[in-house]
């Protein structure tokens, strides 16, 4: 099963995220929210992010979760750079 980290506009409460099947929750300093899922195939994953739409979340980012978190090659981390990029 793989896991995906969702960067999301906004904070969400964790009654919400847990009502979207969200595994992990994180509130980030920029008022951005990080998600977790675990999906068992592409298809659940395309199910996760219709459900982000259905519930006019603004989708920032998607990665996939390395097994020791995502890490770029500088060491800082790869979802606020990607995130950061998916903005400018």
């Amino acid at each position: 099963m793989d896991r995906y980290e969702i960067r999301v506009s906004g904070h969400l409460d964790r009654r919400r995220a847990r009502s979207l099947g969200c595994e992990e929750l994180r509130l980030l300093a920029g008022h951005d929210s990080v998600l977790v899922f675990a999906a068992v195939d592409q298809a659940a994953l395309y199910g996760l992010l219709t459900r982000l739409r259905d519930a006019g979340l603004e989708l920032l980012a998607v990665n996939q979760a390395a097994a020791s978190g995502p890490r770029g090659d500088d060491g800082t981390n790869a979802l606020s750079k990607e995130a950061s990029h998916v903005r400018e």
